[in-house]
Formats: structure tokens, sequence, C-alpha cells
């Protein structure tokens, strides 16, 4: 019976640890996106991410999605709040989807992060707004 009960705090734990820097990340995009601020937004969701600073042209990619935050909420309006739908972890890789809450509708994205074993920090190395057809198979019961 003990093992049982130290398997479920065990992962109960786990869960509880998913995604904090990725929650943080997704709350100041949120924050910023009710402020109409969409460069902040997505410099949010960026946080500093070396991966992302030298894998691709961030520039060309902010404008991307400047344009694709103000058609969000130009269809859903602005957001209200969100939530956690799932986290998965591979090695030190992690990979979490949420549930941005707006005034008309919802959007679905995902970060992907890596948890640096040798700085203890986490960076967001990919981001993407999740179809509806493909956040119902993924994040549907």
């Amino acid at each position: 019976m003990k093992i049982k009960s130290l398997i479920l705090s065990l992962l109960l734990c786990s869960f509880a640890f998913a995604g904090p820097h990725s929650s943080e990340c997704v709350k100041k995009m949120v924050d910023q996106l009710k402020a109409g601020k969409y460069d902040a937004a997505f410099e949010a969701i960026l946080d500093e991410s070396p991966f992302i600073k030298g894998s691709v042209n961030v520039p060309n990619i902010k404008m991307q999605y400047t344009t694709l935050f103000q058609n969000v909420e130009t269809q859903y309006g602005k957001p209200v709040n969100f939530e956690i739908l799932n986290t998965k972890t591979v090695g030190t890789l992690e990979r979490t989807g949420f549930l941005i809450q707006c005034e008309k509708n919802a959007w679905v994205i995902e970060i992907t992060e890596y948890n640096n074993p040798v700085s203890k920090k986490q960076y967001v190395v990919n981001f993407k707004v999740v179809a509806e057809d493909e956040a119902f198979t993924k994040y549907g019961v």
C-alpha cells in the first residue's frame, strides 16, 4: 500500500512541475495580447531562447506571428485566460499544449522547451498554433 501511495505522490509531483517555464511565457503572452501588444506577445514566447535566436530569422517569424495574433484577435476576440491541456516529456524535451480562451472562441498552442541539464534553465525551442482538428486528436478525450 505504501508503494502505491509513493508512486501516486511522485506522479502528482511530476504533473505539478509540468511546464512552469512555458506557463509563465504563455501568461506573459496572454497579458500582452490583452493589451494589443502583438510584438511583445511574440517576445514573451521567444523569452531570450538561444536556440530560436540562433536558428531562425527572428524578425521574419516575429512579423508572421504579429499578423497571426492580429487575425486571431479579430476572429476570436481578446484572450481572457489560458489552461494547460497536456504535457509530455521525452528526456530533456517537454511539450505542453495550452488552450487560450478568448471572448468568442478558443485556440490551442504548443510550446516545446528544452530543460538544459547543465545550466538548469528551460528554453523554448518550438512554438506553434495547433489546428482545431489536430487539437481534438491530441488533447480530446
